[in-house]
């Protein structure tokens, strides 16, 4: 009679302890890897343990009776479930774009992959890893851009998340030290009895821990999902709806700019007093080439462009790296790549063929092929689909041809550095058209 009544005080402890409104409150007392985890958690977790401890002192070969912690353990799963769900469900009851984009299979596939080599995968492997998660999540956002209501603006909202997340790790290692002492209690005795619970045992484990790391996975993938989310947000507004079409220099960098720079610190606070810093770099890793790579393509949506333009952009770049230099992140070098790429505008056509001769390649070639193109935008100045601009009658035949031209000596320089030869000369277009150089005149994009 005394193990059904320990029984019935632990679910009643249990349901009391789960069920009070501050279960989902943090514990400031109970601390994992320096962060706070939930009050409920904190508080079953000394009960779990001292029922198991229970179990295996007074009725080891009764696995009914073990079956039950696990059952608790998986409640408090359900609960955190719900918690989860709760909290990625917009007001409009709509789920919010980073739930749906972490339940992607090649993004889930990314995301595993870095969680589970963190720390030995190869700079090349991890830039490769990266540019796969980017071209994935281009997809699933098509050519669209993400509307506010798809984002979590509610910084309450990504806390509860990250929180979520710290404790159903702390939960994991509680249960899994639960496992081995019931796992030590089981392997020391022989008998086939002793054996079926054991891999009974073993069944039940991993069924509940492979729930618990699941959520606590898809927590951590949403966090990072949507801090990309916000940056493509933002970045794509710089670009659709920035002026570029300036008339004197600009003195602050993109007003759009200047709100994901406050948007990312904000977050990046919030997170740091949620996850320790592995677990911070998880979430921001990256995303000055997710950046980067957003400005560099974005080329197609602006709309006019000039010098002044260029070095706006530039700007805004400045102003990003800058940004992410004063929060705590790992250094990063991906907005380089994006400030070349505008600084690069100003040589025109002919000076990009010239540099990428002299100093070789720092692009791809369907990077320098957006970067010619972006030259001749506007006035129907190429046909190249990509660029923005097409030719609308015969009198733009010559631009065409040139731009054509320029691919062509861009293909070469191409061939020969990876055949490892010196570039040979260029064609000798001559003085490049005032459309392939650097211009003062806006640069107009016909649609």
């Amino acid at each position: 009679t005394f193990l059904p009544r320990a029984e019935a005080r632990s679910m009643q402890l249990f349901g009391a302890v789960t069920s009070a409104s501050d279960a989902f409150d943090i514990d400031t007392n109970t601390y994992f890897g320096g962060r706070p985890i939930f009050r409920g958690a904190a508080a079953i977790v000394p009960l779990l343990h001292s029922f198991g401890t229970l179990l295996n002192d007074l009725n080891m070969f009764r696995g009914e009776n073990w079956s039950i912690l696990l059952q608790l353990l998986s409640k408090y799963y359900e609960q955190c479930e719900g918690l989860f769900r709760e909290t990625v469900r917009s007001p409009e009851n709509q789920m919010y774009t980073s739930v749906k984009w972490s339940e992607n299979a090649e993004m889930k596939q990314v995301f595993d992959k870095r969680l589970r080599q963190r720390n030995e995968l190869s700079q090349r492997t991890y830039q490769a890893d990266l540019e796969k998660e980017i071209r994935q999540e281009e997809i699933l956002k098509t050519e669209r851009s993400l509307n506010p209501y798809e984002l979590i603006f509610d910084v309450k909202r990504l806390v509860c998340i990250a929180q979520l997340h710290q404790t159903l790790e702390w939960m994991l290692i509680q249960l899994n030290k639960i496992s081995t002492d019931r796992t030590k209690v089981l392997s020391s005795h022989d008998g086939a009895t002793a054996i079926a619970l054991l891999k009974r045992h073993e069944a039940d484990k991993s069924r509940v821990v492979s729930r618990y790391t699941a959520l606590s996975v898809q927590c951590l993938m949403v966090l990072r999902i949507e801090v990309h989310a916000h940056c493509i947000h933002y970045l794509d507004l710089a670009t659709r709806e920035g002026n570029y079409n300036l008339q004197t220099e600009a003195v602050e960098p993109d007003p759009y700019i200047q709100s994901l720079n406050a948007d990312i610190s904000t977050i990046e606070d919030k997170m740091e007093g949620c996850l320790p810093s592995e677990k911070l770099n998880t979430v921001f890793g990256g995303i000055s080439v997710l950046m980067a790579h957003i400005l560099m393509t974005n080329t197609r949506h602006i709309r006019q462009f000039n010098d002044a333009g260029s070095r706006k952009m530039i700007r805004n770049i400045l102003a990003l790296q800058q940004n992410l230099t004063n929060i705590a992140l790992p250094e990063e070098s991906g907005l380089d790549k994006a400030r070349r790429f505008y600084e690069m505008y100003e040589l025109g056509a002919d000076g990009v063929l010239k540099y990428i001769a002299e100093h070789g390649v720092a692009f791809t070639f369907e990077e320098y092929r957006r970067l010619i193109g972006f030259i001749y935008m506007g006035r129907g100045q190429t046909g190249d689909p990509g660029s923005g601009g097409r030719a609308a009658n015969l009198t733009e035949a010559k631009l065409n041809d040139e731009y054509e031209v320029h691919i062509r000596r861009l293909r070469e320089l191409f061939s020969q550095s990876q055949a490892g030869l010196p570039a040979p000369p260029g064609p000798g277009l001559g003085k490049a058209p005032s459309s392939a150089r650097s211009v003062t005149t806006p640069i107009k994009v016909q649609h």
